[in-house]
This record gives structure tokens, C-alpha cells and sequence, in this order.
């Protein structure tokens, strides 16, 4: 067992690994099998577990793969291989092949990716909204859908397809579709297709109708309307925060309790953004425990907004204590799926904030917390730091600050922090220090 455990495996360079998968992937063959050796049968036990090894290679080769068409080639061939079990349901696979080929600028073999897929998969709802979802163009998405079996059309993929719509900005195209999907269509929109229609009129700030649709959904006797979910009363709740209309906001959340539905991540977003807004930051803080106790957990959405609410209230130390409370709870054992990665914006509000109130050693460990993540801080309260820790005799901070900002600023950038960095006056201080 010693000598076992001492054993050294070599481990092949990225590089190899990745010429090894896209020659796998090859129409053409890697190397001729010698006579003199046979191929040496897999034992029964373990063939269940080769199609999903096989499918986590092939994300692998295409996520290697340098040539478009390449790629193409590599998901078209797998689609027509019996041996890959239920590939046309692996999601990641596709939408990661969908994300490389925008990036080669190349919507042509996107939309040719999800027609094999469509063509070559059973004609499912599920199936036919993955690849609505992924098409480049809205056009590519209503010729998809309108092509499409019967079996395949439903509530999930008529919603896919007025969000492809909605994306595209076409909200016109969206209400006529809707209005006319049970006719022209054969489909009856449901809650989903709802949703969707909702955020529309939203989006539009048609508020008025929104409200009116919502309550034709949550009524009885309006047939054609489905019941409405805890997603139809976030979108409308979200366009009347934007709104600031304490009335319909207040009713809402009364209906949410009333129709015993289960408040989630983004309703409790909505409440937490409108506090902050009112500058009633605690009750938003007071949440978090609420959120805890029904299992609901926060997102970077609801830190931000804390934070964010908090340096408007005036109140830095509260916010600092926000943002280290959010830190803590990413590192916790076990909680990985908070999701609480800081966006740059909180930084970069919770910094500006903090030079502001002249809390230097704060400042200077969001500064650097910026640098890490390879962002640059606001010039203005970049200058205000430097300043404020010279004044301080801490020149050798300052110092270290700009030089790393003439590392990280590129671009169109570069002039103007040059501009400002040349009006800095840095004077020999005390040595660093490293809060």
C-alpha cells in the first residue's frame, strides 16, 4: 500500500488533452488499429457510464476547438451517433456550442446547429424552447417554431418564443403573436406565455395594463386567463418600484400573502431595493433573518441593494459591515450555492463611499480588492484615496495604489487616468502599511 501510495502519475499537458479530444472527435480516424492488437472489450459493469464520460469529452473538444466549422462538424456528428444517450438533452453541451460559435461571429452555423437538433430530436415542448432560446435571431426562432410538429408546440416553447421576441425588442411582433397564438398557432398561452406578455407591458411601462391583466389572471371567471404564479406578481411588482408607486407596490405584496403564494429570490429582491430606495435600509436588513428562515437565499441582487442603500443613507460603517457579512457567508461551508459573488458595481459604490467619509484603511482594502479582480476603481475616488493617505503620511500606499492603476488602466482609458495620475503629488512618507 506504501509503494502505492508513493507511485507518481504523469499527467498530460492541457495542450495534449485537447489535440487528443478533437482528433477523437475527427470524422477522420487517429491512428490504424494494429492486427496484431485487438481492441480489448469494456467489461459489461461499466458501458451505463460511457455515454456521459463520451458527452463531457465532446463539451471538452468544443470548447477546444479554434475553427467554426470545426465545431460545427463536432455536435452535427454526435447528433446522428446512436451511442450518445439522450445528447439532445444535455444542455450545457448546447448552449456552450452556441456561446463559441457568437463568438466566432458566426449566427449562420448557430442557426444550423439548432435545426439538425430540432430535426434530429423527438419533437418535444422542452427540446424545441432549448433551442428558441439559443437562436441568434427572432427570425430564425418564429421560422423554427412555425415549422415545428404539433407535439412539440406548448405553453414552455410558446414563451421561448415571445422572449426570443421580447429580446429582440420586437414588443409589437410579441402582443400579435400572443393575441393570435391559439388561431394561428394551434397553442392556448398559458401562465408562462402570460409572464412573458406581462414583462412586455412592463417593460413598455404600460403599467395600467399589466395590472389589468394580472387581475383578469387572478379571477375565475375570466376563462382564457390562467392562475397567475409568484413570478407573474414579481414582474408587476418590479414595474411599479420602478414606478415608485407605494400603493399598487403595498396591494401587491398583500394579494402575494393573500393567494398564499411562496415568496421568492426576487420577490424578496423587490422588497429589499424598495427599503433601500426609501432609505429604510434596516427593514431590508431586518429580511435577511425572513429569508433565512424560509429557506430563501440572497444573491449579490440583495447585498448590492443593502449596500447600495446604505453609503445614499450616509451610513458606511453599516454598509462595510453588509459587504464583510456577505463575504463571510460565500466561504461558509457547504452554502457554495449563495450565489453572493460581489458584482464590481458594489465595490465600486461601497468605495467611493468610504474615501468620502475618509475611512482611508477601509478604502484602501475595497481598492485592493478591485485590483484583484483586475478592475479599475473610479478615477475620482482613486485620487481622493491617494490624497487622503499622503495627508496622511502613508505616501508609500499611495504610491503602491498608482502604480498598480498605471498597470491595470488601458484603452481609451489610459489618457484620462494619465491626466488625473499627473495631478497627484506624492511626497517620501511612511512605510507601507497593509491593512
Amino acid at each position: 500500500m506504501a509503494s502505492l501510495l508513493r507511485r507518481r502519475h504523469t499527467h498530460p499537458s492541457a495542450a495534449s488533452v485537447s489535440a487528443h479530444l478533437l482528433r477523437r472527435f475527427s470524422a477522420l480516424p487517429d491512428l490504424d488499429p494494429s492486427p496484431a492488437s485487438p481492441p480489448v472489450p469494456a467489461p459489461t459493469l461499466a458501458a451505463p457510464a460511457a455515454p456521459r464520460a463520451s458527452i463531457i469529452d465532446l463539451q471538452l473538444a468544443v470548447r477546444a476547438a479554434t475553427d467554426p466549422d470545426r465545431l460545427l462538424a463536432l455536435v452535427a456528428s454526435a447528433l446522428s451517433n446512436p451511442d450518445y444517450h439522450r445528447l439532445h438533452t444535455s444542455r450545457p453541451l448546447f448552449s456552450l456550442a452556441a456561446a463559441r460559435l457568437a463568438r466566432f461571429h458566426r449566427p449562420d452555423l448557430t442557426a444550423s446547429l439548432l435545426d439538425q437538433l430540432l430535426a434530429s430530436a423527438p419533437p418535444t415542448p422542452g427540446i424545441l424552447a432549448r433551442a428558441l432560446s439559443l437562436f441568434p435571431s427572432p427570425n430564425d426562432a418564429v421560422r423554427a417554431f412555425s415549422s415545428s410538429p404539433p407535439a412539440a408546440r406548448s405553453d414552455v416553447s410558446l414563451s421561448a418564443l415571445l422572449s426570443a421576441l421580447l429580446r429582440a425588442g420586437r414588443l409589437d411582433e410579441l402582443k400579435s403573436t400572443f393575441k393570435s397564438a391559439e388561431s394561428a398557432l394551434g397553442v392556448a398561452p398559458g401562465c408562462a406565455s402570460h409572464n412573458v406578455l406581462l414583462h412586455a407591458l412592463v417593460k413598455t411601462s404600460e403599467h395600467a395594463a399589466a395590472r389589468k391583466l394580472l387581475n383578469e389572471m387572478a379571477k375565475k371567471k375570466f376563462k382564457h386567463r390562467p392562475a397567475p404564479d409568484i413570478i407573474s406578481y414579481n414582474t408587476v411588482l418590479a414595474g411599479f418600484s420602478a414606478k415608485d408607486d407605494a400603493e399598487e407596490f403595498e396591494k401587491l405584496l398583500k394579494e402575494i400573502s393573500e393567494n398564499k403564494l411562496e415568496p421568492n429570490i426576487t420577490t424578496y429582491n423587490c422588497r429589499v431595493q424598495w427599503l433601500a430606495k426609501k432609505e429604510e435600509t434596516f427593514r431590508g436588513v431586518e429580511l435577511l433573518d425572513v429569508m433565512e428562515s424560509k429557506g430563501v437565499l440572497p444573491n449579490y441582487v440583495t447585498y448590492h441593494a443593502l449596500v447600495q442603500g446604505y453609503c445614499k443613507e450616509g451610513n458606511v460603517g453599516a454598509a462595510m459591515r453588509v459587504f464583510k457579512k456577505m463575504k463571510v457567508m460565500k466561504r461558509r461551508e457547504g452554502r457554495s450555492d449563495l450565489r453572493v459573488s460581489v458584482h464590481a458595481l458594489t465595490y465600486m459604490v461601497l468605495f467611493r463611499s468610504l474615501v468620502e467619509s475618509e475611512r482611508l484603511d477601509d478604502a484602501l482594502w475595497i481598492c485592493n480588492s478591485c485590483f484583484a479582480m483586475k478592475a479599475a476603481p473610479p478615477f475620482a475616488a482613486v485620487k481622493g484615496l491617494v490624497d487622503g493617505l499622503v495627508k496622511g503620511g502613508r505616501s508609500a500606499d499611495a504610491k503602491n495604489v498608482v502604480s498598480k492603476m498605471n498597470f491595470l488602466v488601458n484603452g481609451d482609458a489610459k489618457v484620462t487616468w494619465e491626466k488625473v495620475a499627473g495631478k497627484l503629488s506624492i511626497e517620501e512618507g511612511a512605510p507601507s502599511s497593509n491593512p
